[in-house]
């Protein structure tokens, strides 16, 4: 477990960070190979997978009080794009009293699959391709509490920034999550509202609840995530997520992951062109019944402590469309 002051690892995974009274550099290169067939075209490329680099510290303000801040920026190495993109960038203060922070950040829906997705990162095989709730927003005030036996609450309220679209208010969006981890157990339950002002005349909500259980030698988890659109005549998703790992020879791990739900078809922004919310809200437009199942199975094996090297296969369907694509990868990742 990285000792990592952001609120994902301070709160989800509680560990306790260690004081740092001097700026720490951190980052991650991670490269793949990829062939992706969609049944029009097969394409091979080379992609960045979420390269990143940041700096991060803290200083003792005395009576228990630590003033922090975290800027991490993700870098675009392959894709011919200019400058530096956006992921955790915040300052906040940590005490008895637990951490508040103010800054761009995963939201505590995101933080609540702990370790569960196998697959992270990658653009076929991630959690997000079919369950929503992976936001990372801006304007984020959150508040991690102190882990009570085992047990972490987390909140974050989001202003929507947008007076044209009546969202004007301080919590727009809202995301708390529970938290537990004891021993090889991790258990979640997160909930997310959203306000979509005057863009639509509806109030969606997400519920997902997560649990992991690590063995040693192996893992499994599993989730669940139901959303209320609070739209008539429109059936209400569910999402399904199995996944798990089994370490092999020392440094090896094979894992799995399937996932499953209905299809979010460009959720909110197709449904209101124009309007892009800062939260992936996942409402199905076209065609509710549209089932998406995503497979994917990997092989990783740990050259180092800091360097993998990893492949992997995911097979991605919805069923009421021709949508349906195969992926094949074959990378490396090097973290410092």
């Amino acid at each position: 477990m990285k000792k990592v002051l952001s609120l994902a690892i301070a709160a989800a995974l509680v560990a306790p960070a260690a004081v740092m009274a001097d700026a720490t550099l951190f980052g991650k290169a991670h490269f793949i190979i990829e062939n992706v067939d969609n049944g029009d075209q097969d394409v091979w490329g080379v992609d960045s997978i979420h390269s990143r680099v940041g700096v991060k510290g803290s200083e003792d303000l005395g009576g228990g009080l630590k003033a922090l801040y975290h800027f991490e920026f993700k870098v675009h190495n392959d894709d011919g794009a200019d400058g530096l993109g956006d992921r955790n960038q915040f300052i906040g203060l940590s005490g008895g009293f637990g951490t508040a922070l103010l800054g761009t950040h995963d939201t505590p829906m995101k933080m609540s699959q702990g370790k569960f997705d196998e697959f992270g990162d990658l653009p076929n095989g991630d959690l997000a391709n079919v369950i929503p709730g992976d936001d990372r927003l801006e304007n984020v005030i959150a508040y991690v509490s102190p882990a009570m036996g085992g047990l972490t609450f987390v909140g974050a309220l989001v202003p929507g920034e947008r007076g044209d679209l009546d969202l004007d208010g301080i919590a727009d969006h809202i995301s708390l999550a529970g938290l537990y981890s004891n021993g090889p157990l991790f258990a979640s339950l997160a909930y997310n509202s959203y306000d979509l002002g005057s863009a639509v005349d509806a109030e969606p909500s997400l519920l997902r609840a997560t649990a992991v259980w690590n063995g040693g030698m192996w893992q499994a988890g599993i989730m669940f995530a139901s959303m209320d659109l609070d739209l008539d005549g429109v059936d209400d998703p569910d999402y399904l997520g199995l996944s798990g790992h089994v370490k092999v020879g020392g440094a090896g791990k094979i894992k799995a992951q399937y996932l499953m739900g209905d299809s979010t078809n460009g959720g909110v922004t197709a449904l209101v062109p124009g309007f892009t919310p800062n939260v992936n809200v996942g409402m199905p437009v076209a065609d509710p019944e549209n089932e998406v199942t995503q497979f994917s199975v990997g092989y990783e094996h740990a050259m180092s402590k800091r360097t993998v090297a990893h492949v992997g296969f995911t097979s991605y369907e919805e069923d009421e469309t021709d949508v349906e694509s195969d992926a094949f990868f074959a990378g490396l990742i090097h973290n410092f």
